[in-house]
């Protein structure tokens, strides 16, 4: 009996194993999928590239919506949802609709960190120092997915912060 315990006690440790290596890939994924930067609003976490209509749902009845010109194709239209405080330029991929970009627009909503617009270039940096300044736009990268924070031509006032995918301006 004592060999059919340590036979026992050997393969639920090994399935153990098993098991934990299983789930590291998936703890994995979704850590990476968290690696961008999301604009919360009513403490909904709405992220670059999420379907529009969960974006939508989130963000309630807009306050008016704009057709433009997608010059990328030449049958695309993309839509702005304007809000009081925030636009949202819903975008294709394929087939499905999702969030291109979110623009914050006033001081009522900010970022994670806290900037919001009519804040100093000074608070940016703080909250950002890893941040890329280039004629008062400050850019700061979070796995697919940036900040583009405009302090204006003055660099001297957040005017408007963009929530978009890495690498666009």
């Amino acid at each position: 009996m004592k060999a059919g315990n340590g036979i026992r006690r050997a393969a639920a440790v090994v399935l153990a194993v098993m098991m934990a290596m299983a789930v590291v890939p998936v703890a994995m994924a979704a850590e990476k999928k968290e690696q961008q930067y999301a604009f919360t609003y009513k403490e909904q976490q709405i992220t670059v590239g999420m379907a529009a209509d969960t974006a939508l749902k989130a963000f309630g009845k807009e306050n008016k919506v704009k057709t433009l010109a997608n010059c990328a194709d030449d049958n695309g239209k993309d839509k702005a949802y304007i809000y009081d405080d925030f636009e949202v330029i819903i975008t294709k991929e394929g087939k499905k609709e999702v969030v291109q970009s979110i623009r914050l627009t006033s001081g009522n909503v900010g970022t994670e960190e806290g900037i919001k617009v009519g804040d100093l270039p000074a608070a940016v940096k703080k909250a950002y120092p890893d941040a890329k300044e280039e004629a008062g736009l400050y850019t700061v990268v979070l796995g697919d997915s940036q900040l583009v924070i405009d302090c204006g031509f003055k660099n001297d006032k957040v005017v408007e912060i963009c929530y978009e995918a890495a690498g666009k301006k």
